[in-house]
């Protein structure tokens, strides 16, 4: 395990998986749809992860009607109501999104507004919502596209004055997926080792990985200087 320093303009942070622990939830709807559908379990966990639903039910599931995205809000929704006492928190996260400069950090998060907002109002409720907070909504296109972190970057940008094109940020992910998506909007990405190999998790092209968040220390809040303890590349 090596010590890193990172200086970034913005931090933006993936959600689920990265800030919250809802695989357990979440594999359970899916374990339930995909037998009342005949659908393979493990094909579509191959995919579904850090993907946005509404795509995971185009992919699987196209008998199920989706218009307006109402399919994907009940599904998200029946996340919360009936497994939300599964989720945890990802250790160090309240430390950390407290020490930074509120208006210099979002999430982009591939739930809808009703699953995303509800974390923040439960599981998060020690930590501020950031006025910057793209779901699957505010998107055409879903991670691997970078549409989301690049939306979320030009946002801070505008809040801080600064230079859209020319930001340096940093993005945390824990998704292959999720961190294709950063790597395409050209930020440094950290991997959260929650739901996946580290080793895979560099190979998906994380810059560094971290085992959770209580190995991201501020030491600038403001300027954001961050230190990782991260695991070594293999």
């Amino acid at each position: 395990m090596g010590k890193v320093t990172l200086q970034t303009d913005l931090c933006l942070f993936d959600l689920d998986g990265t800030l919250v622990n809802t695989t357990d939830a979440v594999e359970r709807i899916w374990v339930d749809l995909c037998s009342k559908h005949n659908v393979s379990v493990d094909k579509l966990f191959e995919y579904s992860h850090g993907t946005r639903t509404s795509e995971v039910l185009a992919k699987f599931f196209p008998e199920i009607d989706n218009t307006d995205n109402k399919a994907a809000y009940a599904f998200d929704k029946s996340i919360v109501d009936k497994h939300g006492h599964l989720v945890k928190v990802i250790p160090g996260h309240a430390k950390l999104l407290n020490s930074l400069n509120k208006h210099k950090w979002c999430i982009v998060t591939s739930g809808n507004q009703v699953l995303a907002g509800s974390w923040f109002d439960n599981i998060l409720s020690d930590v501020t919502k950031p006025d910057v907070f793209i779901t699957a909504e505010m998107v055409s296109k879903g991670k691997p596209n970078p549409e989301g972190y690049l939306r979320g970057a030009e946002l801070l940008s505008e809040k801080n004055g600064l230079d859209k094109d020319s930001v340096k940020k940093v993005v945390f992910e824990d998704a292959p997926v999720g961190i294709n998506a950063g790597v395409n909007a050209g930020a440094t990405v950290v991997g959260i080792a929650s739901s996946f190999d580290p080793q895979l998790l560099y190979k998906a092209g994380a810059t560094y990985v971290v085992k959770d968040l209580t190995h991201v220390h501020v030491v600038d809040g403001d300027k954001i200087e961050l230190e990782l303890d991260t695991i070594d590349r293999e």
